[in-house]
């Protein structure tokens, strides 16, 4: 059964200041190899590396916010288990803020093993879930809203997202919460373009487009402006060819990719930019210069593993954009 625990603040204070940067979603357990090359099937060979690291969407997008200094949280469902230990400790080290999860004392975390080809820094996941139950409507209720300027809600559970989201445009008792989703994953229940219309920063992933048929950016942003609301934003990422934007007025900006001298870990570089751009924007940034931030600091994170040092990075950004 679940149980709501609150214990996040133990190993470290964690910020709670208003005006946080809620993401909603699923955070679970990542094992990952790096491998001299992808293997082939009934194969044997040595690892290069190897490391434990906490994974998700939103809780990707929450390491990255707390490397650039804002004051975030994660909610979803989390394990009181052993293994999800890992998670909930890692949380925490980034002063992540959790008062609101719902920890359930018999499920286990999700897992994803992933393959990181040393070659070409591709990433290969297969991910699992035993029992862990999505985040419902009746948890989401709970939080107190007036904490939060800006909510991210991953792309999944959508009729329960809906509620959600809905429920945030009912509120009255505060500024607005400005709602951004996610469509990233390939999913055929098409349901999940509801929650388009209802969000004021809407990211499409390239695999999403493609699997929709979308094949540019300019095709992607027209059909999903099409269904968004009037003066939303619509995002997307395209790679190593960078990202491009339609603006609330309908301008459309684009940003070049920032490629680093050698890839090495793809791993959470659509996390990144994704958490990177939200946070621009919601410093006030305009569009064009959140998307650019959003591939300069997503471009040195696949030229590193893991997610250490982005504050270094963004700091010498900042550095030089008050030189220039």
């Amino acid at each position: 059964m679940a149980s709501t625990v609150r214990d996040a603040g133990e190993s470290l204070e964690v910020k709670v200041d208003k005006g946080r940067i809620l993401c909603v979603g699923l955070a679970c357990l990542d094992f990952i190899q790096v491998v001299r090359e992808y293997p082939a099937e009934d194969s044997d060979q040595r690892s290069l590396d190897h490391k434990w690291q906490r994974g998700g969407n939103a809780a990707n997008n929450c390491t990255v916010l707390s490397q650039l200094g804002a004051s975030c949280e994660f909610l979803g469902p989390l394990s009181s288990k052993p293994t999800g230990s890992f998670v909930v400790e890692d949380f925490k080290a980034h002063g992540v803020c959790l008062d609101n999860c719902v920890f359930y004392n018999d499920c286990e975390v999700p897992a994803s093993s992933v393959l990181i080809n040393s070659q070409n820094g591709s990433r290969t996941i297969v991910h699992s879930n035993l029992n862990l139950p999505e985040l419902s409507f009746e948890d989401f209720k709970k939080i107190d809203l007036s904490q939060y300027s800006w909510i991210h809600f991953e792309g999944r559970n959508i009729p329960e997202v809906v509620k959600m989201i809905n429920w945030v445009h009912a509120w009255d008792k505060g500024p607005p919460v400005k709602i951004s989703v996610e469509l990233e994953k390939p999913r055929v229940d098409t349901r999940i373009l509801d929650i388009v219309q209802l969000a004021d920063v809407v990211f499409v992933g390239k695999d999403f487009a493609e699997f929709m048929g979308w094949k540019s950016t300019a095709e992607a942003i027209a059909a999903v402006g099409e269904l968004s609301k009037p003066g939303a934003t619509i995002v997307v990422p395209w790679g190593a060819s960078g990202a491009a934007a339609r603006c609330p007025d309908g301008a459309l900006v684009e940003s070049p990719a920032f490629p680093p001298e050698e890839v090495v870990d793809t791993l959470g570089a659509g996390d990144t930019f994704l958490a990177t751009t939200v946070f621009a924007l919601s410093l006030g940034k305009s569009v064009v210069d959140s998307i650019t931030l959003g591939c300069q600091i997503a471009g040195a994170k696949v030229g590193a593993f893991g997610y250490q040092g982005l504050d270094k990075v963004y700091q010498q950004i900042q550095a030089r954009s008050d030189q220039g």
